[in-house]
């Protein structure tokens, strides 16, 4: 009969409880002036970083494409007769087993051979 009891009693506290919460009136929130000029200044802070990380990206990527058109001198030189023979080509047509002349002859550059590049 006591359980019955306390356990009505029990309901009708946690019933006070929840209809008490829900009665408070909420607060109004004023915005800090500071605050929001704060957010406001990294904000614009982060945007100019982004501008200019772009604009550092795309100046190197033009100065990389620009630099893979330069025409150089490459020299092939024979290591066991001493022989060497200049060509023309495009810094971007050099490759590991060869290159390109500018004239469009396929050079390959065989193992007992090395190969000097000389920039202008």
């Amino acid at each position: 009969m006591i359980s019955k009891i306390l356990i009505t009693l029990g309901v009708i506290v946690a019933c006070m409880m929840v209809l008490s919460a829900r009665a408070k009136p909420k607060l109004k929130t004023v915005a800090n002036p500071a605050a929001a000029r704060n957010q406001k200044l990294m904000r614009n802070g982060a945007i100019a970083f982004m501008v200019v990380m772009t604009l550092a990206a795309g100046t190197m990527i033009y100065l990389e494409l620009d630099s893979r058109s330069v025409i150089v001198t490459v020299r092939v030189i024979n290591t066991q007769s001493g022989v060497s023979k200049s060509y023309r080509v495009k810094k971007n047509d050099i490759h590991s087993d060869g290159f390109t002349t500018m004239d469009g002859v396929q050079v390959f550059v065989a193992g007992i051979e090395r190969i000097e590049i000389k920039t202008r």
